[in-house]
C-alpha cells in the first residue's frame, strides 16, 4: 500500500466518472427463467440490485415466460407479473412490491433525486444463509442493513454496524486490533491463538479466522448482513458467535457511472480528520462485462494525550485501500467474476487512557504503534446446470499484523530499568476454495451442498526488546499450519402447505501442525505439536407461517473451535497437563448449543416489521485469550457458561419517514468455572452486557428543483460488563450512550452532509484493554472518541 499512486488512482476515477458521453440509461441487463413469482423476484433483486416485497406473492401464479434482455425495472416486475393474477406497486425508483389482487396500473415512477428512506429489514433479500431469501421469511436471526441506510446514518466500518444492530459489540482497542461479538459470546477483548467467534465474509470468501478483524472501511457495500449464533453448519469453525457479511456493489454494464466524496471532521480536544472516496463503473466488451474501482483513504485525527513523551493526539491512524471487480457473463448460463482487495491500517498509537491522569491522557516510554494491512485476490464462477445452481470460488488472503506494547513499567522478565518494548509480529496466509450446488428456484425441497478446502499458514514472531540496551531479551519464533476440509449442506421440506422443516450439517476436519522455538538469556525452549479435530455440526429449525404476514419458527444449531497450543513464555515457563493449573500445554477445543423460539410479523399493511426471539446459549469448555501473570498472552479453557436472552428488532415505515428499534436483554453467567483458571467467583461472561439497544430515525423532506432535506439520527445504550474472566483484569465497563445526528442537502448530482457523532460527548469506557503489562497495576480505560463534527461532500457523475 505504500507503493500505491494515489494522486494516479484518484485521477483515474475522475477522468473515468467524467468521461464526456455517459452511457444512457438503458435498464438492468436480467435473465429470470420461469418460475413461481416469489423466487422470480428474488433473482430481480439480486440481479438487478433492487429491494422487493414479496409477502403477497404466495397468491400469485408462476411466471410463465423466461425474461431475456434490458429493462427498466417497471418493464421487468411488468412482464414477470403477467398471468400471475397479481399487480405489483412501485415503492419509488428502486422498490417494488408485489400486491396479491389486480389493482389499478401502477403510475411509472420517475427516478427521484431525493433519496428514498432507507428499506425496511423485511424488504431485503439476505445471501448469506446459502440461498437468496427475501428476510422476511427467513427462519434465521438475521439482520440486514441496506446501501440506502449505509448512507443515511454514516456507517463507515463494523463499530458502526454495532450501533443498528441488535446485540452487536464491537471492541474498541484501535482500528485493525478489534473482534466482533455477538449475542454477549464474548471470550474476551485479547486475541491470541484462539479462533475468531465471528467470521467476517466479503461476498463469498471468508476474511477471518484467528487475526483481529481487518476493519475493511465500508465504501460502496450493497448490503451489511449479520447472522447471529452458531453458524457452523454452513461456516464451520470461527463462526461460533454468528457471522457478518459483507455484500459488495458490483459492476454494472449498463453504463459508465462513478462519484467521488470528500470529509473534513473535527474532534473535541483533538486533531482534525479527513476522508476521500471515489468509485468508477465502467461497461465492457459491449455490455458483457463490467469493472468497477473503488479507492479511499481516511486520516482519522488523535485524541489521547501521552504526556510521558509529551506527545498530543497521539492515536492518529490512517485507513486506505482499493478495491477492483469485475464480472463477465461467458452465455446466458455462466458468469465469471474476479477481482482484488487491499487495505492497510497504520496506526500511530493505542487509543487507552489512565483515569488517573484524565479522561483521555496517559504517560507511556515509548509509542505502541499498529499495522494492519489485508490483502485479497478473488475468482468465481457462477451458472444454471440440470441440477440447479452452481457456484466455485477460489480466494488468496495475506494478513500482516504488527503491534508495540510498552513493557517498561512491569516488563515481562528481569531487566535494568528503562524502556523495554514488546513486538508482536504475525503474518497470516491463506489460500480457500469452496464449490457448491444449490435446487432450482422452483423445487418442491430447496437443498443447498457445498465443500470447503482451505489451507492457511500462520508465522509468528514475538520480541521482548530494552530499547535502553539495544538488547533482545526474549525472542520466540513460532509456525503454525492449519488445513481444513468440510462438507455441509442442508434441505428445505414443505412438512405442510404452512410448516417447513429444514435440517443441515458439516462434517469436518481440522489438521494444525505448531512449532515454536523461544529464546532468551535463560536458554531455549522447543515444542512441536499436531492438533487435530473431526466433528459433525448439526441445524435443525421448524418454521410455520401462522398467518399472512406471520412467520414463527424454532431453531437449534451448533458452533465449534477447535482447540491448540501454549508457547509464549520465558523458556521456564510450565505448560501443566490437563486438569492442571493453567496454561495448559494444549488448551481443548469448544462448541456451543444455541436453541431459539423466534418471530417475524408484517403488520399495518407492511409499514411495521416486527422480529423477537427468546434464545439459550450453552457454551461447554469456553476458549479465552488471556494473560500469564508476566503480561504474556495464553489461551486458557475457563470453563462452562450460557446466556439466556431476548431480542428484539422493529422498524416502522410511513411516507418519507422511517423509525428502527432494537433491544437486546441477556442474562449471561460462567456456570462451571476451570479450578486451573483463577475466574472471579461473581463473574458473568466477558463483555456481555445485560441490557444493550438502539433507535434510529430516517426523514426526507421534499424541496424545489428535485432536491430534498434528510435528517438521521441515531442513539444507542451499551449497558455494563466486565473485561475479562480473570479475577485480577475484569474491571467494570461500559453502561453508556453514544449516537449521531445528520443532515443532508440531496440534489440529482450530489448530497451535502453535516453531521455530529457523539453528541453528548460520552466518555464511556469501551470494551477493550490498553497495555497488557500494566493492566494488573494500574486502572485502564479505552474511552470514546469525544464530540465530532463532520461536512461531506459527494458528487455523481
Amino acid at each position: 500500500m505504500a507503493r500505491f499512486g494515489w494522486s494516479g488512482a484518484a485521477l483515474g476515477v475522475a477522468l473515468a466518472v467524467s468521461a464526456p458521453a455517459r452511457a444512457a440509461e438503458t435498464g438492468y441487463a436480467l435473465d429470470i427463467p420461469a418460475q413461481p413469482l416469489r423466487s422470480a423476484m428474488v433473482q430481480l433483486a439480486l440481479q438487478a440490485g433492487v429491494s422487493v416485497s414479496t409477502g403477497q406473492a404466495a397468491a400469485c401464479g408462476p411466471v410463465r415466460q423466461r425474461l431475456v434482455g434490458r429493462f427498466s425495472l417497471s418493464e421487468a416486475v411488468s412482464r414477470l407479473v403477467a398471468g400471475t393474477g397479481c399487480s405489483y406497486r412501485l415503492v419509488d425508483a428502486r422498490a417494488v412490491e408485489i400486491l396479491a389482487a389486480p389493482v389499478r396500473p401502477p403510475t411509472p415512477v420517475r427516478p427521484a433525486p431525493v433519496s428514498a428512506p432507507p428499506r425496511e429489514v423485511s424488504e431485503l433479500v439476505v445471501v448469506a444463509t446459502g440461498r437468496p431469501t427475501p428476510a422476511d421469511r427467513l427462519a434465521y436471526p438475521v439482520s440486514a442493513l441496506s446501501a440506502a441506510t449505509l448512507e443515511a446514518q454514516g456507517v463507515r466500518d463494523a463499530a458502526d454496524v454495532a450501533q443498528l444492530t441488535s446485540g452487536m459489540m464491537v471492541t474498541n482497542l484501535g482500528s485493525g486490533r478489534d473482534k466482533i461479538i455477538l449475542r454477549g459470546l464474548s471470550d474476551g477483548p485479547l486475541t491470541g491463538h484462539s479462533q475468531s467467534m465471528v467470521g467476517g465474509y466479503l461476498d463469498d470468501v471468508r476474511v477471518s479466522y484467528n487475526a483481529p478483524d481487518p476493519d475493511l472501511k465500508l465504501v460502496d457495500v450493497a448490503q451489511v448482513e449479520v447472522l447471529r449464533g452458531p453458524q457452523g453448519a454452513l461456516y464451520g469453525s470461527g463462526s461460533l458467535g454468528g457471522v457478518v457479511h459483507l455484500v459488495t456493489g458490483q459492476p454494472d454494464p449498463g453504463g459508465i457511472a462513478g462519484w467521488l466524496s470528500a470529509s473534513r471532521a473535527w474532534t473535541r480536544g483533538g486533531a482534525a480528520s479527513s476522508t476521500f472516496e471515489g468509485m468508477a463503473n465502467l461497461p465492457l466488451l459491449s455490455g458483457r462485462g463490467a469493472a468497477r474501482l473503488l479507492i479511499w483513504r481516511e486520516d482519522q485525527g488523535g485524541y489521547i494525550d501521552d504526556v510521558g513523551l509529551g506527545v498530543g493526539d497521539a492515536n492518529r491512524t490512517v485507513r486506505q485501500g482499493l478495491r477492483l471487480s469485475a464480472g463477465l457473463d461467458l452465455n446466458a448460463d455462466w458468469r465469471l467474476t474476479g477481482g482484488w482487495v487491499s487495505q492497510a491500517i497504520n496506526a500511530q498509537d493505542t487509543q487507552y487512557a489512565t483515569p488517573a491522569l484524565g479522561a483521555y491522557r496517559r504517560a507511556n516510554r515509548l509509542r505502541e504503534p499498529h499495522d494492519n494491512d489485508f490483502a485479497m485476490a478473488h475468482l468465481g464462477l457462477r451458472g444454471r446446470t440440470d441440477w440447479g445452481e452452481a457456484r466455485l470460488s477460489l480466494a488468496w488472503l495475506r494478513h500482516e499484523l504488527a503491534s508495540r506494547y510498552d513493557a517498561s513499567a512491569a516488563p515481562p522478565m528481569a531487566t535494568a530499568a528503562g524502556p523495554v518494548a514488546f513486538d508482536d509480529d504475525n503474518f497470516v496466509r491463506g489460500l480457500i476454495a469452496e464449490a457448491s450446488l444449490s435446487s432450482p428456484a422452483d423445487a418442491r425441497v430447496q437443498w443447498l451442498a457445498g465443500l470447503f478446502l482451505a489451507r492457511n499458514r500462520q508465522d509468528l514472531d514475538d520480541d521482548l526488546v530494552h530499547e535502553g540496551l539495544g538488547a533482545l531479551l526474549l525472542d520466540e519464533t513460532r509456525r503454525d499450519r492449519l488445513d481444513e476440509v468440510a462438507l455441509y449442506g442442508q434441505a428445505a421440506w414443505p412438512v405442510t402447505q404452512r410448516a417447513t422443516l429444514t435440517l443441515g450439517g458439516r462434517l469436518f476436519r481440522a489438521d494444525n501442525r505448531i512449532d515454536s522455538s523461544v529464546a532468551s538469556a535463560g536458554g531455549t525452549a522447543r515444542f512441536s505439536g499436531r492438533v487435530t479435530r473431526t466433528g459433525f455440526a448439526p441445524k435443525v429449525v421448524l418454521a410455520y407461517d401462522l398467518a399472512s404476514g406471520v412467520l414463527v419458527y424454532a431453531q437449534a444449531a451448533e458452533g465449534y473451535r477447535s482447540g491448540g497450543a501454549n508457547t509464549t513464555g520465558a523458556p521456564d515457563q510450565v505448560f501443566s497437563g490437563p486438569n492442571g493449573v493453567q496454561p495448559y500445554r494444549l488448551y481443548q477445543g469448544d462448541e456451543l448449543w444455541s436453541f431459539e423460539l423466534g418471530a417475524r410479523a408484517r403488520l399495518l399493511d407492511d409499514r411495521l416489521a416486527i422480529r423477537a426471539a427468546v434464545f439459550q446459549a450453552d457454551w461447554r469448555n469456553i476458549q479465552s485469550d488471556a494473560l500469564l501473570p508476566s503480561g504474556l498472552p495464553f489461551t486458557a479453557n475457563i470453563g462452562d457458561g450460557r446466556n439466556r436472552g431476548l431480542e428484539v428488532e422493529a422498524s416502522y415505515r410511513s411516507g418519507s419517514l422511517w423509525l428502527k428499534a432494537d433491544a437486546i436483554f441477556n442474562a449471561p453467567e460462567l456456570s462451571r468455572a476451570n479450578p486451573g483458571f483463577p475466574a472471579r467467583s461473581d463473574l458473568a461472561l466477558a463483555g456481555a452486557p445485560e441490557v444493550s439497544g438502539s433507535v434510529s430515525a430516517h426523514y426526507g423532506l421534499p424541496l424545489a428543483q428535485g432536491r430534498s432535506l434528510e435528517l438521521d439520527g441515531r442513539l444507542a445504550y451499551v449497558g455494563g460488563s466486565r473485561l475479562t474472566f480473570d479475577a485480577k483484569t475484569a474491571p467494570a465497563m461500559g453502561d453508556y450512550v453514544t449516537g449521531r445526528l445528520a443532515v443532508s442537502l440531496v440534489d440529482p448530482r450530489w448530497r451535502l452532509s453535516v453531521a455530529v457523532d457523539n453528541p453528548g460527548d460520552s466518555a464511556g469506557d469501551t470494551f477493550a484493554y490498553g497495555n497488557p503489562f500494566t493492566l494488573r497495576t494500574e486502572r485502564q480505560s479505552t474511552p470514546l472518541r469525544p464530540r465530532t463534527f463532520s461536512i461531506g461532500l459527494k458528487v455523481s457523475y
